[in-house]
């Protein structure tokens, strides 16, 4: 019994909700998240760990509706406020990688989940992603060296619930750094 409990645990990692259940939700379900994470984390000792929760369950809802920016400005705040925003930036990236680079470990929806948490991730960073901003670059270098291959059942999980085909994180993150690297700057 105990080694089904792990295999569990291990084929969802930290997550709350893979990226299909979190399709689904809509606005009034993606605040009342937001507003349970924020209320569990000023209740709690370790104050991260709800708001980390919460962002990674937001920034792993495929955003084709613009939600994110709708939704995620709060527990941004709140990290922000006592000061852990990097940091949970930061964990959340490193878990998404570990999780994409060790795939036999994970679920094919499991995956795509961070799949998509990193590809929102670098879509946020994007208008911030200078060469003064050391943290913003930083995360997007750690994307771009991890080599992410997106694996073969991971593609057809995405594709069977009718999403396109993506890119690897890391391609993109190689593009967005790329770009930068080749856009002349302003005098």
């Amino acid at each position: 019994m105990i080694l089904c409990v792990f295999a569990l645990q291990q084929a969802h990692a930290g997550l709350l909700y893979t990226y299909n259940q979190l399709t689904v939700m809509e606005l009034d379900q993606l605040n009342q998240l937001v507003n349970d994470k924020i209320k569990e984390s000023k209740s709690s000792d370790a104050k991260m760990v709800p708001l980390k929760e919460g962002l990674q369950a937001l920034y792993a809802r495929p955003d084709q509706d613009r939600m994110l920016e709708k939704v995620a400005g709060p527990l941004r705040n709140e990290l922000i406020e006592i000061g852990q925003y990097e940091k949970a930036m930061t964990q959340l990236t490193e878990e998404a990688l570990n999780a994409l680079t060790n795939t036999r470990n994970f679920k094919p929806s499991v995956q795509v989940t961070y799949l998509v948490f990193l590809e929102n991730l670098m879509a946020d960073l994007k208008p911030a992603l200078k060469p003064e901003n050391k943290f913003e670059m930083g995360l997007v270098e750690k994307i771009k060296k991890a080599k992410i291959k997106i694996t073969k059942p991971a593609m057809n999980d995405l594709v069977s619930r009718g999403f396109s085909e993506k890119k690897s994180p890391s391609e993109v993150a190689d593009i967005l750094l790329t770009d930068l690297k080749e856009k002349p700057t302003a005098p």
